[in-house]
This record gives C-alpha cells, sequence and structure tokens, in this order.
C-alpha cells in the first residue's frame, strides 16, 4: 500500500468488513466443532457481516457511477462510448446541416457550429479557401457577431 496515496472510504469499509466476516467465520467454525453444533447466533451475525459487506460495496459502486455521471453532467468530461463516437465525415454533415438550416438556429449556435465546420475544412480537408469563404458568409450574415473577429482573414 502507498502511504501518499491512501485508499478511499469505500475499500477501507469493505477492508474492515470483510476482515471482521473472515474473523466471524473462523470462530463460527472452531466454536461449532467444540460444541458438537451449529452456534446459530454467530452464524446470523457472520451472515449479517456478509451482507453488510455486499451492500456497502454495491452502494458504494452506485455512488461512484453516478458521481462519474453527475461529474462527466456539470464538467462535460467523460468519455464517449464506443458505439456512439462519430466521424468527423458525420459531424461535417450534422454541422453543414445547422449553417444552412431554414429556418436558422439561434446566431450563436450558427456562428459556433460554422467556426467548426471552417476548421474542418482548413485542418481535415485541406481547403483554406472553402473554410475563408465560410466565415466570409457567416460574416455577411452576422456583421456584428464578436466570435467571428478572430477567425476572419486578416
Amino acid at each position: 500500500m502507498d502511504l501518499l496515496d491512501p485508499p478511499g472510504p469505500s475499500t477501507v469499509v469493505r477492508f474492515a468488513l470483510g476482515a471482521a466476516l473472515a474473523v466471524a467465520v473462523v470462530l463460527l467454525v472452531v466454536v461449532s466443532v467444540a460444541s458438537g453444533h451449529i452456534v446459530w447466533d454467530l452464524a446470523a451475525f457472520a451472515l449479517l457481516l456478509w451482507a453488510a459487506w455486499s451492500f456497502f460495496g454495491s452502494v458504494f459502486e452506485s455512488l461512484q457511477s453516478l458521481g462519474g455521471l453527475l461529474g462527466g453532467a456539470l464538467t462535460g468530461g467523460g468519455e464517449t462510448p464506443p458505439d456512439t463516437a462519430i466521424t468527423i465525415d458525420q459531424e461535417t454533415g450534422m454541422l453543414e446541416r445547422l449553417v444552412a438550416a431554414d429556418p436558422a438556429p439561434p446566431p450563436h449556435r450558427v456562428i459556433i457550429a460554422g467556426i467548426r465546420l471552417a476548421e474542418i475544412y482548413r485542418t481535415h480537408q485541406h481547403d483554406a479557401a472553402k473554410a475563408e469563404a465560410l466565415i466570409a458568409q457567416l460574416t455577411a450574415r452576422y456583421p456584428d457577431a464578436p466570435e467571428l473577429e478572430y477567425v476572419r482573414a486578416r
């Protein structure tokens, strides 16, 4: 165990319950063999420890999953599942439809989509003229857009 990276609360609780369960089971076997019959109070205690170990493991696992979900939702982080990832061609098509949509979405959304689309034209399709034409079209459509100040040709 690394002392600079101590275990989390779930590990500590499950370790304590597991150790207590192991001691209870050994004690149950020793006492039952010595007395010639099963000591049901001790057996019930061992089963209770086992249930608590399983319950807390499930609770901590659920909380960890919920924490990851909420953390990803709040920060926008997290990994995209492989079966839901989109290709650059799919993204290009989606952005082209968004920019050309009639009726148009809110201006900020169209502008941001257009900027991303121009970047795709520049970097993936290696077509700087197409990217500049799109930026010029957006500038003509939204002349006062502050977002376009940084992407206009100089």
